[in-house]
């Protein structure tokens, strides 16, 4: 997590082996700019999650994956989206019941517009529903299981 505003934070590799040490960085976010540069520290019970599935706060429950899902970047960089998943409530209820494309739907209805009040056009949620689909189901490939408070 970041020590300055205490959100969970994205590493990337350099190289596909992973044998060089990870860049820590913010996850995306469609409001403005971080104001700081990260500043990577253990978890602790500071951390505010976000859904990692729709970027809505409150990541109330938590799903560990057996196997690390990485995502390929466009640089040849590559995102290691770790094995610990937050959801929020809506989209916790998906995971549940294996349905990855009402998933997918909720991640793409609740992405704002361009601007305030408008909402995106359809070659634009196209295009997100093919980003998040990808995403979605290589978590779902990875066999998440629901971790409870102790167990993190």
């Amino acid at each position: 997590m970041c020590g300055v505003c205490f959100t969970p934070l994205n590493a990337y590799y350099a190289d596909q082996s992973r044998l060089s040490p990870p860049e820590f960085i913010h996850p995306d976010r469609d409001e403005e700019a971080w104001d700081h540069e990260p500043q990577p520290t253990p978890v602790d019970s500071r951390v505010i999650y976000m859904c990692d599935f729709c970027s809505q706060p409150g990541g109330t429950a938590h799903f560990r994956t057996r196997k690390t899902v990485f995502e390929d970047q466009p640089d040849g960089t590559r995102l290691d989206m770790g094995d610990d998943w937050s959801a929020c409530e809506t989209c916790a209820k998906h995971i549940r019941s294996r349905s990855p494309h009402l998933l997918i739907d909720r991640a793409v209805a609740v992405t704002p517009g361009p601007l305030p009040g408008i909402p995106l056009n359809r070659p634009m949620r196209r295009l997100l529903r093919r980003e998040y689909k990808a995403r979605h189901m290589k978590f779902f490939e990875a066999d998440p299981i629901e971790i409870s408070e102790g167990e993190e």
